[in-house]
């Protein structure tokens, strides 16, 4: 009888546990309240290119702290090559915007699969392209952390199979959201990263936001 009492208690607090996730504050894309923190630039943040002139290679980098605490989380980089090639770049020289993730951020991803050849195919992970007013807290596809992961890129030569561009390639004059979340203690935070992409080589972040 003590076993069964005791097998009782333990479901409960597993359906409580679930309950309380499950009636957490809903989530969407570009709306915040006192609950959020919320930070929108000055000017959106631009990463600024610089040549390297020894690979005629634009690059670019710059950093975001997402819950302002003093330690950068996000971390934005961008490579182009200027004038562009024919045909498809070198390994050296493809461009691409890519995320490095650090500090327990997470952002929610779209899965892709593409042809290798032989019957085979492979996966990649990009940054999901999220719409205003999207739910994220709902959201099942997530990245892990301490990972660096695109929003576009250009495949080089020798790149296996039919390699996509990414979920951010062909935006133009459009308004997305990233979505984010950070586990703090025992559940995570919820929030989202507005961009403005004019073309893909000029994405702008102009604000984001994040639970408190």
């Amino acid at each position: 009888m003590k076993t069964l009492l005791y097998y009782f208690f333990i479901i409960l607090l597993i359906l409580s546990s679930c309950s309380k996730e499950d009636n957490g504050k809903i989530v969407t894309a570009g709306i915040y309240d006192i609950d959020f923190i919320y930070y929108e630039f000055s000017s959106p943040l631009k990463v600024k290119l610089k040549l390297d002139t020894l690979t005629d290679n634009y690059i670019g980098k710059d950093s975001i702290d997402i819950n302002q605490d003093g330690i950068y989380e996000l971390f934005i980089s961008q490579r182009i090559h200027l004038p562009p090639e024919s045909g498809s770049p070198s390994w050296e020289h493809f461009p691409y915007f890519r995320l490095t993730l650090k500090n327990g951020l997470q952002v929610a991803i779209k899965l892709e699969y593409y042809a290798v050849g032989h019957g085979q195919v492979n996966e990649i992970n990009w940054v999901d392209t999220l719409n205003y007013k999207t739910r994220i807290n709902n959201n099942s596809e997530w990245s892990e952390s301490n990972i660096t992961i695109s929003m576009w890129i250009v495949p080089p030569v020798g790149a296996p199979g039919t390699l996509p561009f990414g979920t951010w390639y062909n935006l133009t004059n459009e308004e997305k959201y990233i979505g984010i979340r950070m586990k703090i203690g025992s559940r995570y935070k919820y929030g989202w990263i507005k961009v403005k992409v004019n073309l893909r080589e000029d994405m702008q972040f102009v604000s984001f936001a994040l639970e408190k």
